[in-house]
């Protein structure tokens, strides 16, 4: 039978969030190791920096404490500069399109809290190298997870002033504050900067939606110390687990948001539901028609939570040419699940089994897990998905 999924992260930033407890909370949780982000951060090319990991007690709470040590002072890098840093280093693609994405929110929010061009802004804080350590570990560790879904309490930011290059700034700076548009926030008791440009932009693009935690079945939770000394606990708690009854075959309040397209590129259309998915929708999917006059058009449709139909509205506004959509409540059933590790001859694999009454009734290998065994054994990838269903099958009935 199905044990824990481990698909739903949700980030509770009771203290705000920064760059390195949001790492330090992950390895906490069980992911990676330091062992494996020094691997892969040697690839950026940077000099002169090492990374620590280390237990602490904080306000009695045990916690991960994630730092960077850099042996000598740096200039700070520009965003050019860090994009080809990022696409030189070897990292794995979806890290990659993380760290880009999210230093493309960076430089945006920087350039408008600054009056200058995307082309011509330089990071200052985060264009150092602890920074862009800070960020590249992040993405290296959430994809080490890949859950399913991602979501986040309300922001704790702080108050009061903090220093930059720029001088004196009121808290939130001026950057953060623009990256955490349109998410719920509150000030909370301490007078410091509980979140940092860095830990804005990593929970702004990795959160699908904010609010109080659902229910949930938990399984693991981690816990990040920051670097600063406050009155309450100044921790990044992440919890990981699965959503409370998301085993089971109902699965009720779901949209079904529908819209015809004849005037977006298929590259802005594909895009979009790529972001409708990464940001929480159950599906996602484009569907070619002939529409009036005998134009060829798309049918974009998604699958999302009847509470959060506002925020993909907002999304499929924004980034398709649409005028209008269309809505329909929907009722959606799901065979309970779980995802095991089996061994084949080839390495291995990550399968997802579906279950119906207690039933093994479908078996499917993880494709980019039978796509790197292929390629590493040189044997047809047909042969890795039948070793690995022929073993899961069997573990199934175990």
């Amino acid at each position: 039978m199905p044990g824990m999924n481990g698909d739903f992260i949700y980030f509770d930033c009771f203290s705000g969030i920064s760059g390195d407890m949001f790492a330090g909370a992950l390895l906490d949780l069980g992911a990676g190791s330091p062992e494996m982000l020094e691997s892969a951060l040697g690839g950026l090319g940077l000099r002169g920096w090492s990374i620590s990991w280390e237990r602490r007690i904080v306000n009695g709470i045990s916690a991960g404490k994630f730092d960077v040590k850099v042996e000598e002072e740096q200039e700070p890098k520009s965003y050019a500069a860090i994009k080809k840093l990022i696409r030189a280093a070897g990292l794995p693609e979806a890290a990659q399109s993380h760290c880009l994405e999210i230093f493309g929110r960076l430089a945006a929010a920087e350039a408008a809290a600054h009056g200058e061009s995307l082309e011509s802004v330089h990071f200052h804080e985060v264009g150092m190298v602890d920074s862009i350590i800070d960020i590249v570990s992040a993405c290296l560790l959430m994809e080490d997870l890949s859950p399913d879904e991602v979501l986040s309490s309300p922001v704790a930011l702080g108050s009061g002033w903090t220093q930059t290059m720029h001088g004196q700034m009121p808290v939130p700076a001026p950057a953060t504050a623009s990256l955490l548009k349109g998410i719920p926030l509150f000030q909370g008791s301490e007078e410091a900067e509980l979140t940092t440009p860095t830990g804005a932009a990593l929970i702004s693009h990795f959160a699908g939606s904010f609010g109080p935690l659902p229910p949930v079945t938990i399984s693991a939770i981690g816990y990040g110390a920051g670097s600063r000394k406050t009155k309450r606990p100044n921790l990044l708690r992440c919890i990981k687990g699965e959503r409370a009854g998301a085993g089971g075959e109902e699965d009720g309040g779901q949209l079904l948001i529908e819209t015809n397209v004849d005037d977006s590129t298929p590259e802005q259309l594909a895009y979009l539901a790529e972001l409708l998915i990464h940001k929480g929708a159950a599906d996602a999917w484009l569907t070619p028609v002939i529409m009036k006059k005998g134009r060829p058009g798309v049918v974009l449709s998604v699958l999302c939570p009847e509470e959060r139909e506002e925020q993909f509205l907002d999304m499929i506004f924004s980034e398709s040419s649409t005028f209008g959509v269309r809505a329909t409540p929907v009722k959606r059933r799901c065979l309970e699940r779980e995802i095991i590790e089996v061994g084949t001859p080839h390495g291995t694999i990550r399968v997802k089994i579906g279950y119906r009454r207690g039933k093994a009734v479908t078996i499917s290998p993880e494709y980019e897990d039978c796509r790197e065994a292929a390629l590493a054994a040189g044997v047809p990838i047909a042969e890795v998905y039948a070793a690995a269903r022929q073993t899961a099958a069997k573990r199934s009935t175990e």
